[in-house]
């Protein structure tokens, strides 16, 4: 199999609508966590989210969707940053997604519901489909090669990038843009408010007094491309894939395995892919939602790989930052595994302080220098849907 090199990285979030911005923001333990501001929330237990930083919407077609912008704006800036500015037309397409266009067929909806009428908002419903950012990435970008959407729930922008690195491991195609994207929505913000898992103030990662998660929007995009191709055109390599692992708990439509089962047996498989043992494992971008169950399932999942060193490597969840992004959550995290890799640093675990004794995992508080040989993105998603990337520093 051939060995994936990431040459290129784009992002809009929460805290920054630039790689750079957005590393920065990560390393100072910023959050952008604030009331939703972009619809109503009356009603709802907890009107907390993350909204996106606002990004220049120059060149952008306006009958996009807000998802897709969002998309098309991160996948230029990865183009930019490879060094590429054009990928050339036999480029595959992956994207990782939850809800698509949702937040336009809502105010088409609630419009139609208002004041009775159709006719007007057909196109509003045009982009609604999960399958329309890859599509629309593709016909912008005049892309022809192999194309995947993913909708596995909040792993699926990781398994996005697991079908990059197949297809281009495999020499199914030699360059992919792959990564994903989301948008808030009142569904979904509804739907977790339901369900009693959101914060009332902020997430805190697998801190003692964690007491929920807040819903997310972004797009993040990688450029992936074989090796041997980014060492010809001499690109900066950011770091290399080494690995996946994709697994089912097959025991529940929302909850965890309490074990953790599935998501060791996936990252046990892309470590057992890369040939790695799990002591040259040096850092862990977990999942991480800040909910009670969910990060002690996931807890117990990586003390189980780890096992001693469990209280040594660092392990950190972004999601404090710029909450659970979804279907967008693995890509957004996928960009800080890399730059931890790049920076040979780890950043601050944002809202955590104080340490679960049941959790046994070394959070960090501070952003701290580190040599990372191999790091584990890892992602966790209702039905049991995990996924984990193993990511390593180019030799």
């Amino acid at each position: 199999m051939r060995q994936v090199a990431v040459t290129g990285m784009g992002i809009v979030c929460g805290i920054g609508s630039s790689v750079p911005a957005f590393w920065r923001a990560l390393c100072e333990g910023r959050s952008a966590v604030a009331d939703a501001t972009r619809f109503g929330t009356g009603g709802i237990r907890s009107p907390r989210v993350v909204e996106a930083a606002p990004f220049p919407e120059d060149n952008i077609p306006a009958w996009l969707s807000r998802v897709d912008k969002m998309a098309f704006y991160a996948a230029r800036e990865a183009l930019a940053d490879s060094g590429l500015g054009k990928l050339p037309a036999d480029a595959g397409v992956s994207v990782g997604t939850g809800v698509g266009g949702l937040p336009e067929s809502e105010e088409a909806y609630f419009d139609i519901l208002d004041h009775g009428r159709l006719s007007g908002h057909l196109k509003k419903f045009l982009n609604h489909l999960p399958a329309t950012t890859a599509d629309n990435l593709s016909t912008l970008l005049g892309l022809r090669g192999p194309r995947a959407s993913v909708a596995n729930a909040c792993s699926s922008s990781t398994a996005s990038l697991g079908q990059a690195w197949l297809w281009i491991a495999s020499g199914e195609a030699d360059l992919v843009l792959a990564g994903g994207a989301d948008a808030l929505t009142r569904l979904t913000v509804g739907g977790f408010n339901t369900l009693r898992v959101v914060s009332q103030d902020r997430p805190r990662p697998f801190d003692r007094e964690r007491d929920g998660m807040v819903v997310g929007e972004g797009a993040a995009f990688l450029v992936m491309e074989s090796l041997e191709r980014a060492l010809s055109r001499r690109a900066r390599v950011l770091a290399v894939v080494e690995g996946y692992g994709l697994s089912s708990d097959a025991h529940h439509a929302t909850q965890p395995h309490p074990e953790g089962a599935g998501a060791l047996a996936c990252m046990r498989q892309c470590l057992s892919v890369a040939g790695v043992a799990p002591e040259e494992v040096d850092h862990v971008n977990a999942h991480g939602t800040a909910t009670i169950a969910n990060d002690a399932s996931e807890a117990r999942a990586i003390s189980a790989l780890l096992k001693e060193r469990a209280s040594i490597v660092p392990v950190v969840s972004i999601k404090g930052a710029v909450g659970h992004c979804l279907g967008a959550a693995g890509a957004l995290e996928a960009v800080a595994t890399v730059l931890a890799i790049a920076n040979q640093e780890v950043p601050p675990c944002a809202g955590f302080r104080s340490a679960d004794s049941a959790a046994g995992l070394r959070v960090p508080a501070e952003r701290e220098r580190l040599e990372i040989r191999h790091a584990i993105s890892l992602n966790l998603a209702f039905g049991g849907n995990d996924a984990a990337l193993l990511f390593g520093r180019p030799a």
